[in-house]
């Protein structure tokens, strides 16, 4: 993927604008919303149509506009703050993510996550499709926190961790994402993308196009060197302009894989773990691991060791990620399909325990796979 290219993200509706997001500077991705609800014979029948439309659009255009199938993030509750399983959740961004793949789409887009349970389930699904996976996230009150509650450091960590194209924000209001921006600017290495809503009502088009510019300019000044903007007529040309001519990041960059430090991540916060890190004894995994939990947190201990048996125990993780929080959590199994499951429902950038009895290659192998780290 051509990371250096500024993109200049246009919904559907302003498809007319690609070839002036192309003559400004900026690769056009046209996104596409594909329906709401689970994968189904209707969902698929109206994709498809959506599908064939928009690409026969691109092809009018001409080769430079990338077709990007826009998943909402936000159409269900799952586990265990709502009834859908996760992984039932994961299947319908998987089979959706295929679909777009096979009807021509060249990106997916996960869009407004208000939680990193939301936003891990749309990017272990569609990533399954092989194409690039990009998510926005989307924020409240005045940029502090994700919509639905949890760390915006967190969520990021752990989505970049997974292989994703690139990691942005959603707000209507341009101003709202320069804190969350601010957030992560020293970590990201993969593009920042921030979309906004065009809200300027009344305004000259002279007013206009300057807003679109200085509103740019402080997005690109603060990491975001993809953009876009929902609503945006011809005057959007002025952001696109000034997106492609900004400066490159100003902040310095920090690769915390690097440190000293190791960075692991549940929903609310980001542990740092220096390398003499000492686990719990090993906790083993059941339906309701609350007192344990809190027991490990009243006695001091560093990291939560979970003890995964056997595959079956991924869903019990997943009954106890709203305890998982608390504290760093490390998984210890002893079969490969119990860690991989285990890893599958945590809701966190999760530490896997070298002690494992599972050969060091493949423990890597499927630690990396969730973006986890092995101690």
């Amino acid at each position: 993927m051509d990371h250096h290219r500024r993109r200049f993200f246009l919904e559907y509706a302003q498809r007319e604008l690609c070839p002036m997001v192309e003559a400004a500077g900026a690769r056009p991705v046209l996104a596409l919303p594909l329906p709401e609800g689970l994968f189904g014979e209707d969902w698929a029948g109206e994709a498809e149509e959506l599908l064939r439309r928009a690409g026969e659009d691109c092809r009018r255009t001409g080769g430079g506009v990338e077709l990007c199938a826009q998943l909402p993030a936000g159409g269900f509750l799952m586990e265990p703050y709502g009834e859908l399983p996760f992984a039932q959740g994961v299947a319908h961004y998987s089979s959706a993510a295929g679909f777009a793949k096979k009807h021509g789409a060249d990106s997916v887009l996960i869009h407004r996550a208000g939680s990193l349970l939301q936003g891990r389930a749309g990017v272990l699904g569609a990533r399954t499709a092989g194409l690039p996976v990009y998510v926005t996230m989307e924020i409240a009150g005045e940029g502090e926190d994700l919509l639905r509650g949890g760390s915006i450091l967190s969520a990021f960590v752990t989505l970049q961790e997974l292989g994703i194209g690139a990691f942005g924000f959603y707000s209507a209001v341009a101003g709202i994402l320069l804190e969350p921006l601010e957030i992560i600017a020293p970590y990201p290495r993969v593009p920042v993308l921030a979309i906004t809503r065009d809200l300027t009502g009344g305004l000259a088009e002279p007013e206009t196009r300057e807003l679109f510019a200085s509103r740019a300019r402080a997005l690109a000044a603060r990491g975001a060197v993809w953009q876009g903007a929902w609503g945006a007529g011809a005057e959007a040309e002025a952001a696109v302009r000034a997106l492609a001519e900004a400066p490159g990041r100003a902040v310095p960059r920090v690769d915390y894989r690097a440190k000293e430090e190791i960075w692991a991540a549940g929903e609310k916060q980001v542990f740092y773990l220096d390398g003499n890190i000492e686990f719990s004894q090993p906790v083993l995994c059941q339906v309701d691991m609350a007192d344990e939990i809190i027991q490990a947190e009243r006695e001091g201990e560093e990291v939560l060791c979970v003890q995964l048996e056997t595959a079956d125990d991924g869903y019990n993780v997943s009954l106890n990620n709203a305890q998982l929080t608390m504290m760093p959590a490390a998984f210890c199994a002893d079969d490969e399909d119990a860690l991989d499951s285990g890893l599958f429902f945590y809701n966190g950038r999760g530490i896997v325990d070298s002690r494992s009895l599972i050969p060091e290659e493949r423990l890597k192998e499927i630690a990396a796979r969730y973006g986890a780290v092995v101690v």
